[in-house]
């Protein structure tokens, strides 16, 4: 059985806590080589806690599915990535299908290319309606359509919070690179 993500970065985070102990009782003593004593648990803990671990995943640039599932966990959001593919219509290319909080929710991730290439399908809709211009669909939970350079984005939840939470954790983009 594959870990769900937040299982993931939990075992992350108990591994940065054991690196960071580890690390701790390792160093020498500038002054004379000798072994400095550990320091507590909890200042430990909360220096590992401020670091975060490296997930291999790049951080600017195109969206990738590690990306966006970082950037949802640490917005606070329970995630669970489902075995079917999301497939939408509206969409020229098939997506990630996540289940959040309780599970009832779902975002529905859809990955281009390029920003051009989902600008190409994402510019033929109606970003309200989430339809085709001049159209209007009907969906038993009405999706908010959210937009990012590469990525494009379909929330469906009657929870205003979680609406919020998930759109503001993707339509901010990926941090750029320090100059």
């Amino acid at each position: 059985m594959p870990l769900s993500v937040s299982r993931l970065v939990r075992v992350r985070h108990a591994l940065a806590v054991c690196t960071a102990l580890a690390a701790c009782n390792s160093r020498s003593d500038s002054s004379g080589g000798g072994r400095r004593s550990a320091p507590d648990a909890d200042t430990t803990l909360r220096r590992a806690a401020t670091v975060p671990a490296d997930t291999g995943c790049l951080k600017q640039g195109l969206w990738a599915l590690c990306s966006v599932e970082d950037r949802m966990v640490h917005a606070g959001l329970v995630i669970d990535r489902r075995t079917s593919p999301a497939s939408v219509d509206l969409f020229s290319v098939s997506g990630t299908s996540y289940g959040v909080g309780a599970g009832v929710d779902e975002v529905q991730i859809f990955l281009y290319p390029t920003a051009a290439a989902r600008e190409a399908d994402t510019s033929k809709l109606d970003s309200l309606a989430v339809s085709p211009k001049g159209t209007r669909r009907s969906y038993q939970v009405m999706p908010l359509l959210v937009t990012s350079n590469n990525l494009a984005a379909l929330v469906f939840t009657r929870n205003d919070r979680s609406q919020e939470r998930v759109a503001l954790a993707l339509s901010a983009g990926l941090p750029q690179p320090k100059p």
